[in-house]
């Protein structure tokens, strides 16, 4: 009986390594994405591989270092904005900070609780959500991911979403980018 409790204590633990954003949003394994060339933001603390035709700006301070891109060829209710920033600040991923981020997206910005959660990304504590509002005109659908590296450091992913034709699509485009950041250490 103690082997059988420890197996499945072990295949749980498992499992929860295991779970990716991908699987949560039921992205295929392999979005298709064009001729991407690789960008590192400016402190030198992660780089992805982002689709060429995509305009790319980069942003630094002493306690941040983004990328901020979008395929600026295509209307807003066809692609989406990806934000990729690294912090130097502590997070602790629980319970409240969950609460903590619903009461800021719903009183400070406005937006409607999708769905969230607390996973693992690359093997590292991350807590997702997914919103819902207006911006101006435009069903806004708002998707954040806050991965923490170190005691003092971590990321956060943001995706926006405008319209409502296609969003599963781009959300599980947006998933697959940012699945293939490299953390540089």
């Amino acid at each position: 009986m103690k082997n059988i409790l420890i197996l499945l204590f072990t295949l749980s633990l498992i499992g929860c390594n295991n779970n990716d954003l991908k699987k949560e949003f039921n992205c295929a394994s392999n979005t298709d994405i064009s001729e991407t060339k690789e960008i590192r933001d400016v402190l030198k603390k992660f780089k992805l591989q982002l689709p060429v035709n995509w305009k790319t700006q980069l942003y630094y301070d002493d306690f941040q270092s983004e990328i901020y891109s979008a395929d600026t060829t295509k209307s807003l209710k066809e692609t989406y904005i990806l934000d990729i920033s690294w912090h130097q600040g502590e997070l602790d991923l629980i319970e409240s900070f969950d609460q903590t981020v619903k009461d800021t997206l719903a009183i400070k910005e406005g937006l409607s609780l999708v769905k969230s959660n607390f996973a693992k990304f690359q093997k590292k504590p991350c807590y997702w959500n997914l919103s819902k509002g207006k911006a101006g005109e435009f069903t806004y659908h708002f998707f954040q991911v806050y991965v923490k590296t170190e005691v003092d450091e971590y990321f956060t992913f943001t995706t926006k979403i405008y319209g409502d034709e296609m969003v599963d699509e781009r959300l599980c485009e947006s998933i697959s980018l940012t699945d293939q950041i490299t953390f540089i250490e």
